[in-house]
């Protein structure tokens, strides 16, 4: 089951992953609008800005699960390389639970503000008045997924955490 689990997160994080390069993409392309629009046509828009954070949040928040996993987060090496193979392994379980702890609570709290802003019906204070619950899902969903690539780092790297014990002859999930 554990296996079946990282590959579907494995697959879902990849996904992810280049939708928010694409994301990054395209709000590009609109920042990029907006300049024109605003300094060669004198014609600036109303929507470039908003649209454009609303992409970033997305991108950073839901592409946060797929930096861990491909190993891209920020690290601070210098300390750590200095310890013994034994020492950095712990303090890699200690980040890993601390990470997957910090992210769940982020998680619950992402949807209680989610269910307050679905109860009052809540909209941009902006001409385009888009309704929050949009650009706020990014949190619950992008911590969620990163709670949960804390779990597969677990798993796969101290077995015994997730109940899967390697056994001899079998590959490391």
């Amino acid at each position: 089951m554990f296996s079946s689990l990282k590959k579907l997160a494995e697959r879902l994080n990849l996904l992810i992953g280049y939708s928010s390069g694409l994301g990054i993409l395209l709000m590009g392309i609109i920042l990029f609008y907006e300049v024109v629009a605003r300094y060669v046509f004198n014609s600036p828009t109303i929507w470039a800005q908003e649209i454009s954070v609303f992409i970033f949040m997305w991108t950073m928040l839901a592409g946060a699960a797929y930096t861990l996993q491909v190993g891209k987060h920020v690290r601070i090496d210098l300390l750590v390389i200095r310890f013994s193979e034994k020492t950095q392994n712990y303090l890699e379980f200690f980040t890993s639970i601390m990470g997957m702890l910090f992210s769940a609570y982020v998680t619950l709290q992402g949807f209680e503000m989610l269910k307050v802003t679905l109860k009052y019906n809540k909209l941009s204070a902006t001409p385009l008045r888009v309704p929050l619950w949009i650009p706020q899902l990014a949190l619950p969903v992008g911590f969620g997924l990163l709670t949960l690539q804390f779990i597969i780092i677990l798993g796969a790297k101290f077995p015994t955490f997730s109940g899967h014990e390697k056994k001899e002859g079998e590959n490391q999930c």
